[in-house]
């Protein structure tokens, strides 16, 4: 059975400010139970406690607690995990901010939030409150809305950019591009 992921990816600047990743933790843990999830792990970059995912329940806290003590943040990641997933792709929904993103090789954009869900759990309410979450925390240079077969792997398309060759990625659907003029 092939999965057909959803995708909301806005690039931009960030919208940094006092309390920022709590909020964004807090805010992307509702966000999978609004999509009818639960938030089982977190990823994060940048900090002492950078690691693979680890479970929300095992470290929600000490995530916390190192990201008020003041340690740079590069991104933090939720995800909804079944109970037998072998990698992170075999996720439900997941979210993720990133404020640091480089890379010689894809220098478009730096900073992105983004949202990957099951296609069959969208609707067009869903999608705007998924929308309007993200723009709180990035403020809009370019937005893209699409859909792609799982095993295509969105996020390498999300992560490079928004791909600059969109052949390598053959079941991608721009369903909507919105550019700040």
């Amino acid at each position: 059975m092939n999965i057909k992921k959803l995708g909301i990816v806005i690039y931009g600047k960030c919208s940094h400010r006092n309390g920022f990743w709590e909020e964004w933790l807090d805010k992307a843990k509702e966000l999978i139970y609004i999509i009818g999830h639960t938030a089982t792990h977190i990823g994060v970059t940048g900090t002492s406690f950078s690691e693979d995912l680890r479970t929300l329940k095992h470290c929600e806290g000490k995530v916390k607690t190192v990201i008020a003590s003041g340690e740079p943040v590069k991104s933090l990641s939720v995800y909804s995990l079944p109970k037998d997933y072998h990698t992170c792709l075999d996720d439900n929904c997941w979210l993720c901010l990133s404020i640091t993103h480089k890379s010689e090789q894809y220098e478009k954009y730096q900073n992105y939030a983004y949202c990957e869900l099951n296609f069959d759990e969208c609707n067009e309410e869903l999608v705007r409150q998924i929308k309007n979450m993200l723009l709180g925390f990035i403020e809009i240079e370019e937005c893209e809305i699409f859909t792609m077969d799982k095993p295509q792997v969105p996020f390498n398309y999300v992560f490079k950019g928004m791909g600059e060759d969109i052949r390598k990625y053959p079941t991608l659907n721009i369903l909507q591009k919105t550019c700040r003029s």
